[in-house]
């Protein structure tokens, strides 16, 4: 049997693969001071911005991360929640829905609510679709940021 170049490189590919080394599949409703920084930075949140985080699940097992992030403001106005150098506030204005996946926990519940939002175009193929319940009282944030 006769290998080909083009065969070596396939090979030493799937190999390489079974080596790379993944992050962590993560559920929780009590988040840590790193998970919010990490949130923050790649939703590119207000970084003077106060909220309450309500849950956090991150599927990163895999090659492409996924985030699920929710959270309570007293703000009402997208341009102090995210960092408008990165986030457009065009595309935060029509209604919009939220992929959720069935085992999402019960703090994620934007399947129940008329939210305010849209898909958010970021660098390096990200994206996020927020979601933005707003009332009297501020505003609940459901952000799913993923990458392609």
């Amino acid at each position: 049997m006769r290998i080909t170049s083009g065969g070596v490189a396939i090979v030493i590919l799937i190999a390489a693969a079974g080596c790379l080394d993944f992050g962590d599949d993560i559920e929780t409703n009590n988040l840590t001071d790193e998970q919010i920084a990490y949130c923050q930075t790649i939703m590119h949140l207000n970084d003077q911005l106060q909220y309450d985080p309500n849950g956090l699940k991150i599927l990163g097992s895999g090659i492409d991360d996924a985030v699920w992030f929710c959270f309570h403001t007293e703000e009402t106005d997208p341009a102090f929640i995210f960092d408008t150098t990165f986030v457009s506030l065009d595309s935060l204005s029509g209604s919009v829905s939220i992929y959720s996946p069935e085992d999402i926990p019960d703090w994620w519940d934007s399947q129940e609510k008329e939210l305010v939002g849209g898909v958010v175009p970021l660098q390096w193929g990200r994206f996020m679709t927020v979601g933005m319940e707003r009332k009297e009282s501020g505003t609940t944030v459901y952000i799913f940021w993923h990458e392609t």
